[in-house]
């Protein structure tokens, strides 16, 4: 039996944005209580936890995902298909010979459509998410399980490159509902975490238990009984033979620098001393300080409670797909100055931008939240800029404040100042005018954006075909529209958009 997967849409109440790196390393969310959470959503999510818990850890995988995704497919289990199949995850088939048919919305080359499909049927959600997990314990998805993965990022986006969905925009749907409600607190509680999965808090579970040996032995030492523990000699402490590391992913490949120093630095097929056995391999003899590769993965390893920053390169060798890790003084990411400000844009219709969590050029790797051009806002408002230089050009970057998104980060270039007159475009190309043009008139400059501002009707222009060219288009800020400076009689002109054939 041929098993594929429905991707449903659903409406994500989103309500903050946060760093990869805060919330694996600084969160104090209470996993429970999904206060941030709709009252409709925190009732699904609390009545599948438990099950969720125990499947997942059970099969190698991260609660977070699969509660994100009965979440995500199910519409918080208000789907038809939940409510009438219990089935949160649209696996279709049948389940011990129990189907649905029901309309689905799929993704292809030509973008989304719609189609029959026979959907899975089960007795209880508790059947529906042991069968995902099962589903789940194929070759295919190996790379999704937890010990392969290492975090629930990581695995949202095998689960995509894997062909789980064919909706794009999956991996980051996932990745923003995990974060919102706080699903990833979940992962802590498995019983049974690879050393990779869980650095952070095999490391605090090691603090605690030093710190509570110091306290005891420092009672025991001002205590003036009890003797014979105090003369018991001293257990030296275990270390670490292999060290751990949590990993870090972002939505793309960041450019970076090769250091000056960076040939000190050896490669290795995994970050060093996580493994029994790693790798080290030599730099291409070509490769200079001041190259740029690229940087996919970042981990902060742990080895006896010391933390060091690693990165995982692509070295762009020929055909080969294969990355290697490097210590992270061997590679220089752009330096970014920020700075507080309070401006107003206009989210700019014509060159829209993809947003995320942080600058794109984070050498803590950002994740992609949308595209701009899905804002359901017109205005927004900056209070941080930050500026770096990538490549040999000057990139700005502010962030923005974002109804439904809270605050994302994105390029200037797709945003509008609203302080000045006008935004102009590099564009060029044909126009036909309509039959109705000379009610339009021309100018020597867009209305409003120069003091010497001339305008000029049809009179004396002579119009031999309605095909004209243009070489330039621009925005008048105030009142948004769209304007085009054309060429008539060997001179330029500005004229309003409305004055061509649509």
């Amino acid at each position: 039996m041929k098993y594929t997967l429905l991707s449903i849409l659903s409406v994500l109440f989103i309500t903050s944005v946060t760093t990869l790196a805060d919330n694996n390393q600084n969160n104090t969310s209470n996993g429970n209580s999904f206060s941030n959470a709709q009252p409709y959503q925190a009732t699904f999510f609390n009545s599948i936890k438990d099950s969720a818990v125990s499947i997942a850890n059970k099969n190698d995988l991260f609660p977070s995902i699969m509660m994100a995704q009965a979440a995500l497919e199910s519409g918080y289990g208000t789907s038809s298909l939940a409510v009438n199949a219990n089935n949160y995850f649209g696996i279709k088939g049948n389940y011990q010979g129990q189907s649905t048919s029901m309309n689905t919305s799929e993704y292809g080359s030509n973008g989304a459509y719609n189609t029959t499909a026979n959907f899975r049927k089960y007795p209880s959600s508790a059947e529906s998410l042991q069968d995902y997990a099962t589903f789940l314990n194929t070759p295919r998805y190996s790379n999704v399980h937890r010990s392969v993965a290492g975090t629930y990022q990581i695995a949202a986006q095998n689960l995509v490159q894997d062909g789980y969905a064919t909706d794009p925009n999956y991996s980051f749907k996932l990745i923003k509902l995990i974060n919102d409600n706080a699903l990833f607190t979940f992962d802590n509680n498995s019983s049974n975490n690879s050393s990779q999965n869980n650095s952070s808090s095999n490391n605090d579970q090691n603090n605690n238990s030093k710190n509570d040996n110091s306290s005891n032995n420092n009672q025991n030492s001002s205590s003036n009984n009890n003797n014979s523990a105090q003369n018991k000699p001293k257990q030296p402490v275990q270390k670490n033979t292999l060290a751990t590391a949590t990993y870090f992913s972002g939505s793309h490949p960041i450019s970076v620098t090769l250091s000056n120093n960076f040939s000190k630095y050896n490669l290795y097929n995994h970050v060093k001393d996580t493994r029994k056995k790693v790798t080290k391999y030599k730099w291409f003899s070509n490769l200079r300080a001041g190259n740029i590769v690229n940087v996919d993965l970042m981990a902060v390893q742990n080895h006896n409670g010391k933390n060091s920053i690693w990165y995982r390169l692509d070295l762009h060798e020929g055909k080969s797909t294969k990355k290697y890790w490097v210590y992270n003084k061997a590679v220089v990411f752009p330096k970014i100055n920020y700075q507080k400000v309070n401006k107003q844009f206009i989210l700019d219709k014509f060159n829209p931008r993809d947003a995320y969590n942080h600058v794109y050029s984070y050498n803590k790797m950002a994740m992609k939240i949308d595209s701009s051009i899905n804002f359901q806002v017109k205005k927004v408002f900056a209070d941080m800029e930050a500026t770096f230089y990538i490549n040999g050009m000057k990139a700005t970057w502010y962030r923005i404040n974002v109804k439904g998104y809270g605050k994302v980060w994105i390029d200037s270039n797709g945003l509008i100042n609203t302080e000045k007159n006008a935004k102009y475009y590099p564009e060029n190309g044909t126009k036909t005018l309509s039959s109705n043009y000379k009610k339009f008139k021309l100018y020597n400059h867009i209305p409003g954006t120069n003091k010497n501002e001339i305008k000029q009707n049809w009179n004396g222009i002579n119009l031999t075909d309605k095909v004209v060219s243009y070489d330039l288009k621009g925005v008048r800020v105030k009142y948004a529209t769209v304007w085009y400076r054309i060429f008539l009689n060997n001179k330029s002109y500005w004229i309003s958009s409305q004055a061509f054939a649509q």
